[in-house]
């Protein structure tokens, strides 16, 4: 029971030369996918920074668009009662 491992001479050093080649591009192309993820979360972040910045100005503008409609109100009902 005392067997050493060892590999057969059957098999060719060019298939073995193959499955280190296929680990190495596989952990080129992980690192590459975990590369390009943490850039997709960096513009995440980013872009939810510029999405509230924009929310907040589209809400100043609609204040102040309300405040342009009340006094075009009052300036019509001004107009109507001078006629």
């Amino acid at each position: 029971m005392n067997e050493q491992w060892h590999l057969s001479k059957a098999v060719p050093v060019t298939f073995l030369l193959g499955i280190a080649a296929q680990t190495v591009v596989l952990i080129w192309y992980i690192a590459g996918v975990v590369n390009m993820v943490e850039n997709n979360a960096r513009d995440i972040t980013r872009h939810e920074v510029k999405i509230e910045a924009l929310d907040k100005v589209t809400q100043e503008h609609s204040v102040m668009m309300a405040r342009v409609d009340e006094n075009l109100k009052y300036i019509r009902a001004y107009i109507e009662k001078q006629k």
